[in-house]
């Protein structure tokens, strides 16, 4: 019996999530970018004014297809895909290392907005553009035998390294884009709200005391909270204690309370009738520590109300 590490059911059903190419035939070449002094053997794909560069010894490896917007690559491993076709020959989904996909900024205001798994913002351009990383959400790894599955998993493991840390940085470079990253966990989520979905009212409270803003008041600080700042969900091991913001959003019937423990900050996810989750507050940018955030904006706002 051959081997497989998705069942058929699981197999067809994560096909569907695989962001498609329009254009299978990948455009190659062999001239590397203006900003690129390096590894001159590796190979270049080419898309909408774009560049994706393949190490020369994982180009024979792997499946490149160029597509048009939103899906500019999409980077599979040829060894899975193969396996795969001889039992699912309608299945296209094993082997997907990856996809990169250029979006506008309203189109990623929406996204930031939603449940944004197997997406990631990466990078942005200096038009208004900006560039997700698409990624599987579970093994696409396949051979045809458990003795072909133990030989390859370290090229395997080897080519999922490359997908994660390297190629958004290398996509970067070459490209002259410019770094960006946002928060997509509930708490993130909550914050795009507010900035980019109509109507999502809000209030920040301390000690007892509560004030309103509106959008424009709460851009700047929303900012350094979503696009500086990473909320890790963590065991819920800390209460709040001493000073605390908490920042509500009615509409939503939740309220985040920003509280520091032995030096860290973290967020308390509260809502109606559901049991509260913990996050901690990893700052990516120092000026963005987010109970410093949350002190600031309580304090414009009071300056604001008085």
């Amino acid at each position: 019996m051959k081997h497989r590490i998705l069942i058929a059911v699981t197999a067809m059903a994560a096909c569907s999530l695989l962001p498609s190419a329009t254009c299978c035939e990948p455009t190659c070449s062999n001239h590397p970018p203006a900003s690129y002094t390096a590894n001159y053997s590796d190979s270049f794909y080419r898309q909408d004014g774009l560049c994706l560069r393949i190490p020369r010894n994982y180009d024979s490896l792997l499946v490149t297809k160029v597509g048009t917007c939103p899906m500019l690559f999409s980077v599979t491993e040829r060894a899975s895909l193969e396996a795969a076709k001889k039992e699912y020959p309608e299945y296209e989904g094993a082997g997907w290392l990856f996809a990169l996909g250029k979006v506008s900024t309203q189109e990623l205001h929406k996204m930031l907005c939603e449940d944004m798994t197997g997406r990631k913002l990466f990078a942005q351009d200096r038009t208004g553009n900006y560039y997700i990383f698409y990624h599987p959400t579970d093994v696409r790894y396949m051979r045809e035998t458990p003795e072909a599955m133990q030989k390859d998993q370290e090229l395997w493991s080897k080519l999922c390294h490359w997908a994660w840390n390297d190629v958004p940085k290398q996509f970067i470079a070459d490209n002259d884009l410019l770094s960006i990253s946002a928060d997509n966990s509930s708490i993130g989520i909550y914050l795009a709200r507010i900035l980019y979905k109509r109507g999502t009212n809000y209030t920040v409270s301390k000690s007892g005391k509560t004030l309103t803003g509106d959008v424009d008041e709460a851009t700047s600080f929303i900012n350094m909270l979503l696009y500086g700042n990473s909320f890790e969900m963590v065991p819920k091991k800390h209460s709040p204690k001493g000073e605390s913001i908490t920042l509500t959003l009615p509409g939503e019937n939740v309220a985040l309370v920003f509280f520091q423990s032995e030096g860290i900050t973290y967020v308390l996810e509260r809502r109606s009738g559901l049991e509260d989750t913990l996050y901690k507050s990893i700052p990516i940018e120092e000026h963005a520590e987010a109970l410093s955030v949350m002190q600031d904006w309580y304090a414009t706002l009071a300056n604001t109300n008085s």
